[in-house]
């Protein structure tokens, strides 16, 4: 019981740590262009962890062509991240193109659910052109993943729990992670309208499905960024404020 007892307290200390992490940022910007990257800022209101947008100019726009690019130069991953079995069966040059065309079929669905801007293949007048380069991926290990999410339903797992969700929330890569840097463009001049990025990792959880899979949480990523830069054209459109509540880093399942 007392044991128990502990394994509460520290629960309710781990989740407390754990509700407050958010993804760091990615070290460097590798796409985005260097006199851009200068005028590039955080704001609460904003999900990306920084950006920079000229949203009078973007709201003449109806339309967008949107290519997923895989950066020439991207991000460094850690050794631990880079040991992956995974590389046994698949290369990295392999899965950068599988999470290319998992962000195309994305956003392809995020703008079906646009109210004011349509997607597009083609550049022509009032067309926006966004370039989504992927600067980094990490896939999660999925075997690691099964071990931990199942051993936290043994009562030895329960009382470890606290540790690993702070070791989870703590780590840069855990559960997979993935970055991105964003151009957008005016499809006819090529003039930069607005730039933005981010990096992101699994969400830490008490139960994660998404662990038992080698890009599950990326393409939850992936998703959720789609879908908010739909919602923030939109929210331009309509003459408002850019305003997006970002996600929560911790929730209790994730599936």
């Amino acid at each position: 019981m007392k044991n128990f007892w502990f394994a509460g307290v520290g629960f309710c200390v781990a989740l407390t740590f754990v509700a407050g992490c958010k993804s760091s940022p990615a070290e460097k910007i590798v796409y985005i262009p260097p006199e851009y990257e200068e005028l590039m800022q955080s704001s609460e209101r904003i999900p990306f962890q920084k950006a920079w947008a000229k949203p009078e100019t973007i709201r003449q726009y109806d339309k967008i062509d949107v290519a997923v690019v895989n950066s020439p130069t991207q991000l460094e991953t850690s050794w631990w991240a880079s040991s992956n079995i995974r590389y046994a069966v698949s290369t990295h040059g392999d899965d950068m193109k599988y999470v290319a065309n998992y962000a195309e079929e994305s956003f392809k669905k995020a703008f079906e659910k646009s109210q004011h801007i349509k997607l597009t293949d083609k550049e022509g007048p009032k067309t926006l052109a966004l370039e989504f380069a992927i600067v980094q991926i990490v896939p999660n290990k999925p075997v690691l993943g099964a071990v931990s999410n199942l051993s936290s339903l043994t009562p030895i797992g329960l009382i470890l729990l606290p540790a690993k969700l702070g070791v989870k929330s703590s780590s840069g890569d855990g559960g997979g992670a993935i970055a991105m840097e964003c151009v957008l463009r005016d499809s006819q001049t090529g003039k930069i309208l607005a730039v933005f990025s981010d990096r992101e990792k699994g969400k830490t959880a008490l139960f994660n499905a998404k662990e038992f899979t080698a890009y599950g949480n990326v393409r939850a990523i992936i998703d959720t960024w789609t879908a908010q830069i739909v919602i923030a054209l939109n929210q331009i459109k309509e003459g408002k404020q850019v305003d997006i509540k970002d996600g929560e880093a911790f929730t209790p399942l994730d599936y």
